[in-house]
């Protein structure tokens, strides 16, 4: 009878140790997906704010093109959001931009000319928080046979990405 008992015992405390298991691991499951569902998309929220910087410079340089009696190159100066001493702008970027006859950023027609023009309207290497940004060019006779269509696409290389129209100046939504 003592060995029954003392099997039984055993029996049942693995039963038990097997169960404060499954529920350990059924809790660290169910938190780990709450908080990673809640995490914000940091890939998405960088690619939104360099989304909106690069509508606005193009923008800028576009307005600036025209105010300048539309010369082949802009410079865009860019300035801090507060004064400096004695109440002064303080200047934090200045950039050259080549410009196109219609008065947009010029990218020449690849990618390698989409990468030229990022770097030029952005001042910043193809990157978002360590990720590779991936510039591609669309050629607008090969898509919808209207010249006036083609485009340029930063992605990153799983995730969102959003488009620039060269002859139109447009910047597209960040799309995923």
């Amino acid at each position: 009878m003592d060995r029954q008992h003392a099997s039984e015992e055993r029996t049942l405390g693995l039963y038990s140790k097997i169960i404060v298991l499954v529920v350990f691991v059924s809790l660290m499951t169910t938190a780990i997906f709450y908080f990673n569902k809640n995490e914000p998309d940091i890939k998405l929220t960088a690619m939104q704010t360099l989304a909106e910087e690069f509508s606005k410079n193009v923008t800028n340089a576009h307005w600036q093109w025209q105010a300048e009696g539309r010369p082949q190159i802009v410079m865009l100066v860019q300035y801090a959001s507060r004064l400096g001493d004695q109440n002064s702008l303080i200047e934090t970027d200045r950039r050259p931009m080549v410009m196109s006859h219609l008065g947009w950023p010029r990218a020449e027609p690849n990618s390698d000319g989409c990468a030229k023009l990022w770097r030029m309207v952005l001042g910043t290497p193809l990157e978002i928080e360590g990720f590779k940004v991936f510039p591609e060019y669309f050629d607008g006779v090969e898509n919808t046979d209207n010249a006036l269509d083609a485009k340029c696409r930063f992605r990153l290389s799983v995730g969102p990405y959003f488009e620039y129209q060269i002859y139109t100046g447009q910047v597209g939504k960040v799309e995923k």
